[in-house]
């Protein structure tokens, strides 16, 4: 009997190969199948809040698709998204969108805009823990790294991007 389907096995290893090449420590976590963030940290044994959550949008005034990267407890703040590329409509991508532009599942999204050549924020939250936990490209797979050597692979610019409490 054979195990899971891994998919996205060519930008696992392109993550992998970003974090080799930078000198980035890192931990790979294999799991059950997660499909969200808070599953994954369940799976994992890690805490949510640690999770690094990648979400494709899209300003549908230019079509441009973009990255926003939450903290796996936190919610994005659409009006803040809004005015810091200064557009009235951005949304979500759909699912088909996510794929034609990362090709990766929703679900599967590692936090790399870099990866994809899109550009990315990050949370300003995430830098308040030491680690973040995200997915490799598989609903699988994860990473456990420091944050600050994320912040510096990732290809992300650090704004205020989530809800507030």
């Amino acid at each position: 009997m054979s195990g899971p389907v891994d998919e996205n096995v060519g930008i696992h290893g392109r993550i992998i190969g970003l974090l080799e090449e930078n000198g980035c420590g890192y931990e790979l976590l294999k799991h059950g199948y997660v499909h969200t963030s808070a599953d994954a940290a369940k799976v994992r044994g890690t805490r949510l809040e640690e999770a690094a959550k990648a979400l494709v949008l899209k300003d549908r005034t230019n079509s441009k698709i973009f990255m926003c990267v939450v903290s796996g407890h936190k919610r994005l703040d659409l009006k803040r998204i809004k005015a810091l590329l200064g557009s009235k409509n951005v949304s979500l991508a759909h699912p088909d969108e996510v794929f034609a532009a990362t090709g990766c599942k929703v679900g599967t999204v590692p936090p790399f805009p870099i990866l994809f050549g899109l550009e990315g924020y990050a949370d300003e939250g995430i830098f308040e823990h030491e680690h973040v936990v995200f997915s490799a490209a598989s609903h699988y797979k994860s990473v456990r790294m420091r944050a600050q050597d994320w912040k510096t692979v990732a290809g992300v610019v650090v704004e205020q991007l989530a809800k507030q409490d």
